[in-house]
């Protein structure tokens, strides 16, 4: 089973068409989970004709916070098809033929732009990484939005932040980028990501969920992770011009987060 992390974009039912809401209020927390399993399938049947494929099931995750309702729709026809674009794309194409072919490729680009042009408001309310979590997410929160549960698979990290002030961290973090030594591949990816939340209204909530990464640490690393907490101190030494401790800090994170990220290859 590949280990994976999710981002995901909780909006209140305003946002969204009478259609979906009707849906969606109909809903209960007894979906949870599902979307694991309806946006994995599409990896192992990837080499069958997209028309063959299963239709997934559609739905969302719900939150209720203070008394109102939250929804982050799966999307997950849209996300299988970027996704599936996406991963022959990261390969040389050579390889990625044994994978997605080429007609399975252009069939699933023609279906997305057919849903893109159907739906032009649509969007992705969750993003996803494999293996790890990516240090650029942890720079829409703060180490007080952290939360620590547990469940019958163990224990679990989650972070949760409005999406309001999400995105004004990340705004701030590119500023100390851009004005920085860092990579630009490190400000490109931050910027990315602050672009993919100005996407939605500031109204809602932005949950970071380790979900199966945090089976790859012990229990006593996980409780001792706060990997948000550093990447902060990261930027406030960026921001005072203390290039050393920034680097010094950044070089943890690296490495612990790469030593994680190893198994990808393992696997």
């Amino acid at each position: 089973m590949t280990s994976t992390s999710y981002l995901r974009v909780y909006q209140p039912l305003s946002v969204f068409s009478e259609r979906e809401r009707d849906a969606w209020v109909a809903l209960s927390d007894e979906y949870d989970g599902k979307d694991v399993v309806a946006t994995k399938r599409w990896l192992l049947r990837s080499t069958l004709p997209l028309d063959t494929f299963p239709a997934p099931t559609e739905g969302a995750f719900l939150r209720r916070i203070d008394g109102a309702l939250l929804v982050c729709p799966w999307r997950t026809r849209l996300r299988m098809l970027a996704g599936l674009l996406a991963f022959r794309g990261s390969m040389p194409d050579e390889v990625a033929e044994a994978f997605v072919s080429e007609n399975e490729a252009r069939h699933a680009a023609r279906e997305l732009a057919r849903l893109e042009e159907d739906r032009p408001d649509i969007r992705s309310h969750i993003i996803h990484a494999n293996w790890h979590v990516p240090l650029r997410w942890f720079a829409a929160f703060d180490d007080s939005e952290r939360v620590l549960t547990e469940d019958k698979e163990g224990l679990r990290i989650r972070y949760e932040a409005k999406l309001s002030d999400a995105k004004t961290r990340l705004t701030h973090a590119l500023q100390i980028l851009e004005t920085s030594w860092i990579d630009e591949g490190v400000t490109g990816a931050v910027r990315e990501l602050r672009d993919w939340l100005e996407e939605f209204p500031k109204e809602g909530l932005l949950e970071l969920d380790y979900a199966s990464v945090a089976r790859t640490f012990p229990d006593d690393e996980l409780v001792d992770d706060h990997s948000a907490a550093e990447v902060g101190s990261c930027m406030e030494a960026l921001e005072a011009g203390d290039v050393i401790r920034a680097g010094r800090a950044f070089a943890e994170l690296t490495d612990r987060w790469t030593e994680v990220r190893a198994r990808e290859v393992v696997n």
